[in-house]
């Protein structure tokens, strides 16, 4: 997973170079000085703290200053005010705007969404009972053999 703010036009040229090559794009909005932005700062800061110990190199997260919004690649024709966050995911038309609650917990959920879309991580499949006593029974008899000699 990779984090980066856009506070220049240097940040905003890498975020469009970088930006194709992520499968999920999450990008948050904001304005200096705007009492809303600064009330949403730390629940955005929660949030891609918690995502940075994450692996998954197919997300881009960034944070984007209101005076880089129009020179950063990115579909903004709905950008109305501030603070403002977006998903974009390769393959689906267009991008969604996160309209929920803002807190962690609901931008963990937002994200995982687009994870989801995309597959995300797979999971290791589990045994079923009767396996994991099999292996037991083996593992059993492995050491009484070892034992004996």
């Amino acid at each position: 997973m990779r984090i980066i703010k856009i506070l220049t036009d240097k940040d905003a040229k890498g975020f469009n170079r970088a930006a194709p090559k992520h499968e999920i794009v999450m990008a948050g909005f904001f304005m200096v000085n705007c009492p809303a932005c600064e009330a949403f700062k730390p629940e955005w800061k929660k949030f891609v703290n918690s995502c940075e110990s994450e692996g998954d190199p197919n997300v881009l997260i960034a944070e984007i200053d209101s005076n880089q919004a129009s020179r950063v690649n990115f579909d903004t024709s709905t950008l109305e005010g501030f603070p403002t966050v977006y998903r974009d995911v390769k393959g689906e038309e267009g991008v969604v705007e996160f309209k929920h609650e803002r807190t962690k917990k609901a931008l963990r959920r937002f994200l995982k969404e687009a994870m989801a879309v995309k597959g995300g991580r797979r999971r290791k499949k589990r045994k079923t009972r009767r396996k994991r006593r099999r292996t037991r029974k083996k593992r059993r008899k492995r050491r009484t053999k070892r034992k004996r000699h």
